[in-house]
């Protein structure tokens, strides 16, 4: 048997398979994340790849434990057992406890008919032992070369610990034991660029989503997001029948404060204001959502909200801006908002004409004294 038969094809194979393994999670997590969102949901997008991560490496590894377990030649997929620990710990960090470690490994164990076997139980208390070490190295991790050298090292001191256990307890000789070794050195490298590339493309998709729906000033939805979700709210509130309230608001005198306190101190009003109203919001109901869609305009949907269920959240709100301190630069300001409020109405034909019904609320509110809230 020539070296390219022995150990170059069961290796590509290997990592042809493993590559596919991660492909397959990470467009099973996609899928979810997308789901999840197309139903109005926020979803943490590192839970959701920690839980499915989690679930996804138990059934592969049953899978293959039910395929080779208690066999001559279970040891074959010695380096799968690292790649999936390897996984868990380094990539997605996952916070397990010993105790629930031990559980599954138990589990593991029985499955396979090993519990009676000391070796067994040495290669036990080393995987667990690979899988904290490995959380150690990714919370202590460094940028470019020393961060891979880093994780170079810990997988290849435990992956000679581990195919040692299993070269003693199967009796493979030295060069099977060589190329095994190898092979998952090779795994683990190209698993380390290939995870590696795919998160960093994620957290690239994550800052540029972040970037185009939030604004950079106060951390709120802007305008772009504001104007997508008003026509998904519109669309949705006319199929289902469902009632759909506009909040429209400007802080008082905002001009009045740039020109008297200057501009930084017009930004700290506009971020404390949009503060201070997210946590409320947050409070009446989470699936609420602030917008600034203007300089110092800003917008609530009330999804499933009619106006009367909304008067007391929103005179709240009012409340809330009039009754807070805000200080700045050794200035106390008084901050006040006028506010315009329409419900969606039967005979609205686009979500521009609940705005413009809205925004014609907040402008009489503006013409007839300011600081008070205008239904209509």
């Amino acid at each position: 048997m020539t070296w390219s038969q022995w150990f170059v094809t069961p290796t590509l194979t290997s990592l042809f398979f493993l590559l596919g393994v991660l492909t397959l999670y990470w467009f099973i997590t996609n899928q979810i994340i997308a789901l999840l969102k197309r139903h109005g949901r926020r979803p943490n997008v590192d839970k959701v790849r920690s839980n499915v991560g989690i679930i996804y490496m138990v059934i592969f590894l049953v899978v293959v434990q039910l395929r080779v377990g208690a066999t001559a030649n279970s040891w074959v997929f010695t380096n799968f057992q690292i790649f999936s620990i390897v996984f868990v710990s380094y990539f997605l960090m996952l916070e397990i406890h010993v105790w629930k470690m031990l559980l599954a490994i138990l589990f593991f164990m029985a499955l396979n008919q090993t519990l009676d076997i000391g070796l067994a139980w040495i290669f036990a208390v080393f995987y667990m032992s690979f899988f904290y070490s490995m959380k150690v190295v990714r919370h202590h991790q460094r940028n470019g070369w020393t961060g891979y050298i880093a994780y170079t090292l810990s997988t290849f001191f435990y992956s000679a610990i581990l195919w040692g256990i299993v070269g003693v307890r199967f009796n493979l000789d030295r060069s099977t034991l060589l190329w095994e070794l190898l092979s998952s050195i090779i795994i683990l490298a190209v698993m380390y660029v290939y995870v590696d590339s795919l998160m960093a493309s994620a957290n690239t998709l994550a800052q540029l989503t972040y970037t185009t729906n939030y604004d950079e000033l106060t951390h709120v939805k802007n305008y772009f997001a504001f104007k997508n979700e008003l026509n998904d709210a519109f669309d949705k509130s006319r199929n289902h029948h469902r009632p759909l309230t506009l909040m429209l608001f400007d802080i008082d005198h905002f001009k009045h404060v740039n020109d008297t306190y200057g501009h930084l101190t017009g930004d700290y009003v506009l971020s404390h204001a949009a503060q201070l109203i997210s946590e409320q919001l947050q409070l009446i109901d989470p699936n609420l959502v602030l917008y600034r869609t203007g300089g110092e305009e800003f917008t609530i949907l009330f999804n499933g909200y009619t106006a009367d269920e909304a008067r007391e959240a929103i005179t709240g709100i009012a409340q809330t801006v009039r009754e807070s301190r805000f200080h700045h630069n050794n200035n106390d300001i008084d901050i006040s908002i006028s506010v315009g409020v329409t419900q969606m109405l039967g005979t609205d034909d686009s979500q521009i004409a609940v705005y413009k019904r809205a925004d014609d609320n907040l402008y009489y509110s503006k013409q007839h004294g300011r600081d008070q809230v205008t239904f209509g």
